[in-house]
Formats: structure tokens, C-alpha cells, sequence
């Protein structure tokens, strides 16, 4: 998607006049000190036309998510092989 520079689209609330920036390169995305100045900032950005350049992260995950993953999988697991997946009895 090209766009001109200094072009500007609508966001999805139109009706309070608000333009949504989109952002050109990522040295536009400022350092953020709270979620709170996340969310106002992205209210009015979009970092659409940047996506390609972000970097991946590993994502951490806590003891507790861990061993509810590990549950739920192991349950799953048991389920699919050998019993019926219905609810019913016989």
C-alpha cells in the first residue's frame, strides 16, 4: 500500500473528525513509559506501512500459563487416541 507523504486516513471514529497517522518508519514510534500511553498513541497511529521492519521476540511465558498449556495439551491428547469425541455416553 503506497501512500503519498504526509497523507492521513480516517479511522473507524469518523464522526469526532480524528485522522489516523500512519507511521513511515519506526524510529516514529516513540519510547512509552505505561500501557496507558500505548493505547492513546496508537488511538491515533498506525504502524500498518512498517510491519515488515519490526523484529520478532521470543515471548516469555509464567510458570502458571505453562503448566495450564501443558494440561490442556496432555487432555487433548488423551482424548484423540482412542476415545469418541462426543459428549454422550453409550
Amino acid at each position: 500500500m503506497k501512500m503519498k507523504k504526509g497523507t492521513s486516513a480516517r479511522n473507524k471514529d469518523h464522526r469526532f473528525g480524528k485522522k489516523l497517522v500512519y507511521v513511515k518508519s519506526t524510529e516514529e514510534i516513540p519510547a512509552f513509559k505505561s500501557d496507558d500511553e500505548v493505547a492513546a498513541w496508537y488511538q491515533t497511529h498506525s504502524t500498518l506501512l512498517v510491519q515488515d521492519q519490526f523484529e520478532s521476540v521470543p515471548a516469555r511465558v509464567s510458570g502458571t500459563l505453562r503448566a495450564r498449556v501443558a494440561a490442556r495439551h496432555r487432555k487433548t491428547r488423551r482424548v484423540s487416541e482412542g476415545q469418541p469425541r462426543t459428549s454422550f455416553t453409550r
